[in-house]
């Protein structure tokens, strides 16, 4: 079954609460009552879209693949660890190419380049979930866990940048909520490395560490 990214859950919510919110209250203050019905059907559509999108998604990842339910590494296994190791160097990566998307002003093309950002440190969140034994994160999985993970942490941070309610914040809220998620990210992703390797002989984490936050200082 196709993946239902996240990023569109969340812009389906986010259009949704600016068409109810700040078009329909717009409308109404010049007594434009047609055109606020409008507003509030295009609102119901998207929170259905929203609603559909989020169903998909939870449908997705209750029909996992066994492969990617089981899959097990093992702290002392080279092979295993390598693509740890290597995650410094990918993160550079994928932020130079999102700093493409970043660097351009545009709203869209900003929070598309955070979304992408976001993908990739889940995918590496996954992948170190996988040195934790089965059923571990839950019944349902590492993957379930971590993208209802990413999913309440969009909901937070949306939430904390709009104190004045739903839709009031403009678009460049959905830019800094991006950004917010990625720390988010950064974080846990760093805080499981840490967990899984501080005390590891055949890993530095200190060594790993101050490259990840060498590359950070530069953005």
């Amino acid at each position: 079954m196709r993946k239902i990214p996240e990023w569109t859950i969340q812009l389906a919510w986010a259009i949704c609460s600016v068409f109810a919110t700040g078009a329909v209250w717009y409308f109404l203050s010049l007594k434009q009552y047609s055109d606020a019905a409008y507003a509030t059907v295009v609102a119901l559509i998207f929170a259905g879209a929203a609603i559909y999108l989020h169903r998909r998604k939870d449908k997705a990842d209750a029909v996992a693949s066994p492969v990617e339910e089981f899959a097990r590494r093992y702290t002392g296994q080279a092979s295993d660890i390598r693509f740890i190791k290597a995650l410094p160097k990918l993160r550079r990566v994928v932020y130079d190419s999102a700093r493409e998307g970043w660097d351009t002003g545009i709203t869209v093309e900003m929070r598309q380049a955070s979304y992408d950002v976001i993908d990739f440190l889940e995918y590496a969140w996954l992948r170190l979930a996988e040195f934790y034994p089965v059923g571990h994160f839950g019944l349902r999985g590492p993957r379930s866990y971590i993208r209802n993970y990413i999913r309440d942490r969009f909901q937070f941070h949306w939430a904390k940048h709009e104190p004045n309610g739903p839709g009031t914040g403009g678009t460049i809220v959905g830019v800094l909520v991006g950004g917010d998620v990625i720390d988010d990210l950064e974080r846990m992703t760093s805080d499981t490395v840490r967990a899984l390797f501080v005390h590891h002989d055949n890993f530095e984490f200190d060594e790993w560490q101050r490259e990840r936050s060498a590359q950070a200082q530069e953005e």
